[in-house]
């Protein structure tokens, strides 16, 4: 080959890899983008599956919250009512990730636990990459929460850490609490009233339905009595109870008798009750009542 031609065959390569070079860097930004896109798709799955096993037991399976925890799915997250409310300066993005791993220790005021801490910067479980994916996930709600025509239903919004709703704390009846004593309370339980039981069960300070709806963390609500009547005529040891001494004990002395483990479920540690147990100082003898006749009504 003369040098001439060698000269031309060099020069075509040269300009070839100049054009192969620009036509790389010309396509990189798109190329970079459709990366970000598919990677944080794969975050918000992740965010998906651990926000199903941790979250949603409080902040309900479609974010839209329980008595124990506010929606998070909700439009005053996302228009910035909510940050402009606790006084927060920086971006939602931060305030979600900041809340996920140093928790909500003011948050007793939804229920009588606040959201611990899930990073494991401040002793949690979740590594930071697990807490940015989880926030990534809530993140994505933003597009369901500000659509106007079709809002989320939010079933617990955001309480001002310190200020309590008017009504909150009316629900529940001002006599002596009911106590301990199962038997006494049986005895001198008057009639009740399941509206105002229904009431009492979903409200902030009981926080039944947090656990109970959907039996996420506990037995779910719906057919509670038949399953109480099945326990009864099945179960050694509750033989002789009436339905109102077993759903009375189970509110007072929930360490009586537990139900067993059922899947993934577990409803207890060490041979404690994982139901709140301090619910016979928190309530009268009509408060239990009321939640007793509305037990009772849960049929299906």
């Amino acid at each position: 080959m003369k040098i001439e031609q060698k000269v031309m065959l060099g020069t075509a390569f040269f300009f070839g890899i100049l054009l192969l070079i620009g036509w790389v860097f010309i396509k990189e930004e798109a190329r970079m983008a459709d990366f970000t896109v598919q990677y944080e798709a794969r975050s918000i799955e992740r965010g998906a599956t651990i926000f199903e096993s941790n979250c949603a037991p409080c902040h309900g399976a479609n974010g839209q919250g329980s008595g124990r925890a506010p929606a998070l799915n909700n439009p005053r997250l996302f228009n910035g009512e909510r940050l402009e409310e606790i006084g927060w300066e920086g971006g939602l993005f931060d305030y979600i990730e900041n809340a996920i791993a140093a928790g909500r220790p003011n948050s007793s005021a939804y229920w009588s636990q606040a959201m611990p801490t899930w990073g494991q910067e401040y002793g949690g479980p979740l590594r930071p990459d697990q807490v940015r994916d989880l926030t990534r996930f809530i993140m994505n709600w933003e597009t369901t929460a500000l659509d106007e025509e079709n809002p989320p239903v939010v079933a617990q919004d955001f309480i001002v850490p310190g200020v309590r709703e008017e009504g909150d704390l009316a629900i529940l009846s001002s006599g002596t609490p009911v106590g301990a004593d199962v038997d006494a309370a049986v005895a001198a339980l008057p009639a009740g009233d399941p509206a105002r039981g229904e009431a009492l069960y979903n409200s902030n300070e009981l926080g039944c339905s947090g656990c109970h709806l959907g039996g996420v963390v506990a037995p779910d609500v719906a057919g509670t009595m038949t399953r109480v009547q099945e326990r009864i005529a099945t179960v050694p040891e509750l033989a002789g109870y009436t339905t109102e001494q077993y759903l009375v004990e189970s509110i007072l002395a929930p360490n009586a008798y537990i139900v067993p483990d059922e899947g993934n479920a577990v409803y207890s540690a060490g041979g404690i009750s994982v139901m709140q147990q301090n619910y016979s100082s928190r309530i009268d003898l009509q408060d239990l009542a009321d939640l007793v006749a509305y037990l009772q009504t849960q049929t299906e």
